[in-house]
């Protein structure tokens, strides 16, 4: 068993892929395996990811049968993996070159089932994209507690060190979801890991490079593209509804992510309705009065965990 799974899903990134795979095979820490997800792309990325593999024995590829996605991809590969940890990469990111080693001695020896960890946004120069305070927890009700008087929620499945059992636990569950996902597959799956993690671990280091791809399905602002991002959110949502009815959750913090994730699926809604010239005088009252009662909320929870 290695220590540390790299699991990267590869769509048509050859600009990118090669820095991307550096920053993986010259890890600090050497006992890791990359897996590289052929997600069925045009263009040379595949070759590129071969003549890694050919190089480094620690590169496996895995091929889908058709095009699936990442959090399709994110699941297959999590199926062949053989480290105690896994970390997710997108393959138009990098990471730091002392990431990995970083990252699991803070697991303290495998005593935290989830470490996450500091990033930066990447567009020719690096700016702050998501820093973090030093703090851990030893149950998962006292992390609930937390993360409902959190401002800033991180639902993204990258910056995190995961142990591999904790996402085994509901694997069945989240392989189940036959939808495409080009959007919210963050959501849905750190919701299910959070459920299932008893001892979180945060660090301060900044070890993620989340790089901004013009080409990327999130920057795809196409009314095709944003009807597809607006039913991703919308089984998400389902999803999640339907895990927390059928498993023990803690509840406030189960709520939250729920009711932050039908905030910003009404945050598309309204992005398409305006794409579509359909946003019309009433959608404007009722876009104020959610942002209104948003920040509100938000205010109430955070200063008085209600």
């Amino acid at each position: 068993m290695n220590k540390i799974s790299i699991i990267i899903p590869v769509y048509n990134v050859e600009k990118y892929i090669r820095e991307c795979l550096e920053s993986c095979i010259n890890q600090t820490l050497k006992d890791i395996e990359i897996i590289i997800v052929d997600d069925c792309g045009s263009d040379k990325s595949m070759d590129i990811a071969k003549e890694y593999a050919k190089k480094d024995g620690r590169v496996k590829i895995i091929k889908n049968r058709q095009n699936q996605g990442p959090f399709v991809s994110r699941n297959n590969a999590v199926l062949a993996a053989n480290g105690e940890y896994l970390v997710f990469l997108d393959s138009d990111d990098f990471l730091d070159l002392k990431a990995c080693e970083i990252a699991y001695n803070a697991t303290k020896d495998g005593y935290y089932d989830i470490v996450t960890f500091g990033s930066y946004y990447w567009n020719d120069g690096a700016s702050v994209f998501s820093e973090l305070k030093p703090c851990s927890f030893d149950s998962g009700d006292e992390f609930g507690n937390w993360l409902f008087r959190s401002k800033n929620i991180s639902w993204n499945i990258w910056g995190r060190l995961i142990k591999k059992d904790i996402y085994h636990a509901n694997l069945d569950f989240l392989m189940g979801i036959n939808s495409r996902l080009i959007m919210a597959e963050d959501v849905l799956a750190m919701f299910i890991i959070y459920n299932n993690c008893k001892r979180l671990n945060f660090i301060s280091n900044m070890l993620y490079y989340y790089r901004y791809n013009p080409s990327s399905s999130t920057n795809d602002k196409s009314i095709e593209n944003m009807k597809s991002c607006v039913r991703s959110f919308e089984i998400a949502i389902a999803k999640m509804r339907e895990f927390a009815l059928n498993n023990k959750c803690n509840k406030r913090w189960q709520k939250l992510y729920i009711s932050l994730g039908v905030h910003e699926c009404n945050i598309l809604k309204r992005a398409l309705k305006i794409k579509e010239s359909k946003f019309g005088f009433i959608d404007k009252i009722i876009a104020f009065v959610e942002g209104r009662w948003f920040v509100i909320r938000r205010k109430l929870r955070v200063k008085f965990g209600i």
